[in-house]
């Protein structure tokens, strides 16, 4: 009989996390698909020696976090899907939970399109901000951009954004559950297609994605009981900033072109410019110039014509 749930890892160089990952998600006795994107670290060896259950897509190249996601669905059958980062630790319980919370909901209105749990961090507390968002606007990225979370970091545009107004320990339909432990109903990632591959190798592809769902009528809820235990920044830590924040500021401009309108991608590109010019003359003051250089390289978006994507 088909499992009404898989998991779904999506790894890149995180073998000992993905190892801790695994022991825990095992053991619950439902399809597990580890989609491994080139990892240098032994991390598919680690997987085919240690856990024979699982199945493995080793990728020769790295497919980025929506690719692996969209890999490791094709491998699946199952109505429901959990997608899972490496460094999250799940249980029965919260498994148990999240299907419930969905089914629940979908009986009150429309169905449900995804499911996010209350991420508990490492020092055993919520982890709010983190756990559930709303969806980004040009003001979020302009108090970003320019700073004012930095000096400001209860501004209101922040706080809201991070969903601080929300009560964490009561079920709702939110905007946007972190993707680091993600449950999807298969329906509704196929009606908008999955997840987007340009936003490679990681970061924004989940926002886009709870924004198509959300467009196309789907609703997607906070479960409060299902509290999976979530590191967090692995993959940040592993790229270190030269390589991060291009990638992040690349992919911020793709969010935007998908989803706004045509003078707020203008009037954006003019806030990552001036952003952009902050970083550099903060990072040279500091006497840190290789940020100042890794800072400078986020600048190229804001010059290409800012045309919607598809």
């Amino acid at each position: 009989m088909t499992e009404p749930l898989a998991i779904v890892i999506v790894n890149w160089n995180a073998c000992a996390h993905l190892r801790a990952c695994l022991r825990a998600a095992v053991p619950l006795g439902r399809p597990v698909v580890v989609v491994d994107n080139a990892s240098g670290d032994g991390s598919a060896a680690m997987v085919a020696r240690d856990f024979p259950t699982v199945e493995l897509i080793a990728s020769r190249t790295n497919l980025g976090f929506a690719g692996g996601v969209n890999a490791g669905m094709r491998a699946t059958a199952t109505p429901w899907v959990l997608v899972l980062n490496p460094d999250v630790i799940v249980d029965d319980g919260s498994v148990a939970r999240l299907l419930e919370g969905a089914s629940a909901a979908a009986a009150a209105g429309p169905p449900i399109g995804a499911a996010g749990g209350c991420l508990i961090g490492e020092d055993g507390r919520p982890q709010a901000g983190f756990a559930v968002r709303r969806f980004p606007t040009l003001a979020t990225f302009a108090v970003d951009l320019l700073l004012v979370d930095k000096v400001w970091p209860a501004n209101p545009v922040t706080r809201r954004y991070l969903a601080a107004d929300l009560d964490l320990t009561v079920d709702q339909d939110v905007e946007q559950p972190a993707a680091a432990c993600l449950l999807v109903r298969r329906e509704a990632f196929d009606a908008v297609a999955g997840f987007d591959e340009g936003f490679h190798p990681a970061w924004f592809e989940d926002v886009d994605f709870c924004r198509r769902l959300h467009v196309a009528g789907w609703r997607i809820r906070y479960v409060a009981a299902a509290r999976p235990r979530h590191e967090g920044g692995v993959a940040m830590r592993s790229l270190g900033l030269t390589t991060f924040a291009p990638v992040w500021y690349r992919n911020m401009t793709r969010y935007v072109d998908r989803h706004f309108s045509g003078p707020a991608r203008i009037t954006y590109r003019l806030l990552l410019v001036v952003g952009v010019a902050l970083r550099v003359a903060a990072s040279l003051v500091r006497g840190r110039p290789a940020d100042a250089r890794a800072y400078a390289a986020c600048a190229a978006p804001a010059f290409r014509y800012p045309s919607r994507h598809g």
